[in-house]
């Protein structure tokens, strides 16, 4: 019956298991401070330790993981020079992809931000945090994807992959209500053709999350070691 079917080469699954890594750290499963083994994300996963520690270290390589203690794995903690790094080279690249989405907008993707946002905005209001995270992620990257250009979200894929995690840290401030009205501001400019506007919403939204995690960095900097390896 199986005659057919293609084997599945090893330089695939060591793809597949980059992808979902990439995929969980993205949609906020690993918060900073949290930490899982190669062990256990073999057998989420269901495959051998080998591409799992592949993976890992191509991702290791990136930033976005790190050693938290042993044989554990975890989200690295950002430091204030990290964070300002990545809030200059996010407000350049993706203020372009605004740009570039509010140029190539249709009623469907402007309907498809509208449900996101909604999605967001419940999670908010629910204190769900890792859903809000992900319905985030979501939302940025409809409208990045919609800019049309696939090395673009490539390399922005990589920029999310180390901030990503951090707005984990947003929450203690009540910062998500906040990043809700940015994004609906921002929805709004998109919806109007009005691209300056959009990007100006857009760059609002990335530096005063900014300027929080900032604020929780040098709150946690007396005992970051501790937290570090907890």
């Amino acid at each position: 019956m199986l005659e057919n079917v293609t084997p599945l080469k090893k330089e695939t699954l060591q793809a597949l298991v980059h992808q979902r890594l990439c995929d969980l750290i993205l949609q906020g499963e690993i918060a900073p401070g949290e930490s899982v083994t190669v062990a256990s994300i073999a057998k989420a996963l269901n495959v051998s330790p080998m591409p799992v520690r592949e993976a890992i270290s191509r991702l290791m390589a990136l930033g976005a993981l790190t050693v938290v203690s042993g044989r554990s794995i975890g989200v690295p903690l950002l430091g204030a020079g990290q964070l300002e790094d990545l809030r200059r080279v996010r407000s350049e690249i993706e203020a372009s992809a605004v740009t570039w989405a509010v140029a190539n907008r249709t009623p469907e993707f402007e309907a498809k931000l509208e449900a996101l946002l909604e999605r967001m905005e419940d999670a908010e209001a629910k204190g769900q945090v890792r859903d809000f995270i992900h319905r985030n992620y979501e939302f940025h990257f409809a409208i990045y994807a919609q800019a049309g250009s696939a090395l673009m979200l490539e390399i922005i894929g990589t920029l999310w992959l180390r901030i990503n995690p951090q707005f984990h840290l947003l929450q203690r401030h009540g910062h998500y209500k906040a990043s809700n009205r940015q994004h609906r501001a921002l929805l709004q400019r998109i919806c109007a053709g009005d691209a300056d506007g959009a990007v100006s919403a857009l760059r609002e939204d990335i530096d005063s999350a900014y300027e929080v995690l900032l604020k929780t960095l040098e709150e946690r900097s007396p005992r970051s070691d501790r937290t570090l390896v907890r």
